[in-house]
C-alpha cells in the first residue's frame, strides 16, 4: 500500500472518522468537570463526590488498556474503535439519565474503557494509513483533542448563562458520536496485518532502550505529566471561582485558554522537534515552565493569572510535554 493510496478514498473516510472521534474524546475528558455544579445538585453530593465520579474515567482506562492492545492487533482497528465509540455514546446519553451516583460512576468507567479502545485502535490505524508521515498524523490527533477542549467550555458557559438544561451539553456530543459511528461503518481501514513495506516505513528506535532506566523513567514521568493535565482540567475552574473570585461561566473558560495553549504548542513543537530541538530537552524545558506557572497560580491567584496561567500550562504541559 502506498502513501498516496492512504490519502485517497476509502482510507480518507476512516481517517476523518478517527479525527472526529478524538475531537469528541477531548470533550469527554472535561464533560464531568465542566458540569460539576449541575451534577453535584443532581446526585445530591459535593465536589468530593464528583471527584469520585471523575476517578472512574482513570480506573476504566487503567484496567482495560492492555487488553485492548491485544484485541486491536487480533480483531482489527475498526472493530476496537467502533466499540470505543459505542461506549462514548452510552456515556453521553447515560449521564443525564443516571438515577444516582453509582450508575454515573459505572458510565464514567465506560468512558475510560472507551478512551483505551480509541487509543489502541486510532493511533496504529493512522500510522498504518500514513507510514511515511505518521508523526504528523499523530500530532494532529492532539490538535483535535485541543480543539474539542477549547470549544466545549464555550458551550457549557452558554448553557449556564442562558439557563438552559445542562444535559444538552452531553446530548449534543452524543449525537455527534452517533454520526461518527455511521461514518466509520461506511469506511475502510488498511489491512489488519501491516505488510513488510509499511513496517519498514514506520518509526524505528535508533538503539534498544533499557527497560530499567528509560522504561521506568518514562512511566514515572508519564504518570506525573498526565496527573498534572487532569488536575488542571478538573479543578482549574473551581480553583478560579474559590480563590480568584471568578464567576462560574468565566471560570469554565479557563479550560478554553488551557486548550488554546496546548493547540498553539502542538504546531510549534511539531516544527521544532523535526530538526532544532531534541525531545528530551523539550520535555525538560516544558516541565520547568509548567512547574513555575503552577507555583505562580498558587501564590498569586487572580482572574488574569488564572487565565494566562491556564494558557501557559496548556502550552507547556498538555502541548509541550505530551
Amino acid at each position: 500500500m502506498s502513501q498516496n493510496k492512504a490519502f485517497n478514498a476509502p482510507f480518507l473516510l476512516a481517517v476523518v472518522g478517527i479525527y472526529l472521534s478524538y475531537f469528541l474524546h477531548g470533550v469527554s475528558v472535561i464533560t464531568l468537570a465542566q458540569n460539576m455544579t449541575s451534577l453535584a445538585e443532581k446526585f445530591g453530593t459535593d465536589n468530593a463526590g464528583i471527584a469520585y465520579l471523575i476517578s472512574g474515567i482513570g480506573l476504566g482506562r487503567l484496567v482495560s488498556i492492555l487488553f485492548f492492545g491485544v484485541i486491536s492487533d487480533k480483531f482489527g482497528r475498526r472493530s476496537v474503535i467502533l466499540l470505543g465509540v459505542s461506549l462514548y455514546i452510552l456515556f453521553f446519553f447515560g449521564i443525564p439519565a443516571s438515577p444516582n451516583l453509582v450508575v454515573a460512576f459505572d458510565l464514567a468507567v465506560c468512558v475510560g474503557v472507551a478512551n483505551a479502545a480509541l487509543g489502541t485502535g486510532g493511533y496504529p490505524a493512522l500510522m498504518e494509513c500514513y507510514p511515511k508521515t505518521s508523526g504528523s498524523a499523530v500530532i494532529l490527533l492532539k490538535a483535535m483533542i485541543s480543539f474539542g477542549q477549547m470549544l466545549y467550555p464555550m458551550l457549557a458557559s452558554y448553557l449556564l448563562l442562558s439557563h438552559i438544561w445542562y444535559g444538552y451539553a452531553m446530548i449534543i456530543p452524543g449525537v455527534l458520536f452517533v454520526l461518527v459511528s455511521l461514518l466509520l461503518l461506511k469506511s475502510k481501514f488498511p489491512g489488519q496485518l501491516v505488510d513488510a513495506t509499511i513496517a519498514k516505513e514506520l518509526p524505528q528506535m535508533n538503539s534498544k532502550p533499557l527497560a530499567w532506566l528509560e522504561g521506568v523513567a518514562s512511566i514515572i514521568f508519564g504518570v506525573a505529566a498526565f496527573s498534572t493535565f487532569y488536575v488542571i482540567v478538573v479543578w482549574m475552574p473551581k480553583y478560579a471561582m474559590a480563590f480568584a473570585g471568578m464567576a462560574e461561566a468565566d471560570a469554565l473558560k479557563t479550560i478554553s485558554y488551557y486548550s488554546m495553549g496546548s493547540l498553539v504548542c502542538v504546531f510549534i513543537f511539531a516544527l521544532l522537534l523535526k530538526s532544532m530541538v531534541r525531545p528530551v530537552w523539550a520535555n525538560v524545558f516544558n516541565t520547568g515552565v509548567s512547574v513555575i506557572t503552577a507555583t505562580i497560580i498558587y501564590l498569586y491567584p487572580s482572574p488574569l493569572v488564572c487565565n494566562v496561567g491556564a494558557f501557559v500550562i496548556g502550552f507547556s504541559a498538555a502541548g509541550g510535554i505530551l
